[in-house]
């Protein structure tokens, strides 16, 4: 966890795509306790002005949250200058293969099955999250 001016700790922010409701809570509840603040968004725009506030130190993306199109969003995030240093751990069904694929493709740093973020979240986002 990252320190403020005094020395006291700070919240490293992480943003969630998410679309199941489940996995938003066992994000938020796994990671709190650790100190880190979880932003649950469930659409682009709202990822866009997450982004925008400041740059979280580590994205997570749903990948079975078809609405928004997660490779493509993937993708998107890593063509922008402004967010292409942004780590990015999406998840989504062991057996959907094509969407694994996909979200690697698009430039996403560590792609799980959803039972992997959920036995090791800590050890993930202690990997992949950008601490200042």
């Amino acid at each position: 966890m990252a320190t403020g001016p005094e020395g006291e700790p700070r919240a490293t922010r992480i943003v969630a795509v998410v679309r199941d409701l489940f996995f938003a809570a066992r994000i938020g509840a796994t990671l709190r306790p650790l100190g880190y603040r979880v932003d649950v968004v469930h659409a682009a725009p709202a990822l866009w002005a997450a982004t925008r506030e400041g740059a979280p130190a580590l994205v997570i993306v749903d990948l079975a949250h078809k609405a928004i199109d997660p490779p493509k969003l993937i993708a998107a995030l890593k063509g922008e200058p402004a967010t292409r240093s942004l780590p990015i751990l999406a998840f989504g069904s062991h057996l959907d293969h094509a969407a694994r694929d996909a979200a690697k493709a698009a430039g996403a740093d560590r792609v799980v099955a959803n039972s992997k973020l959920t036995e090791d979240l800590p050890s993930l986002v202690e990997r992949y999250a950008r601490v200042e």
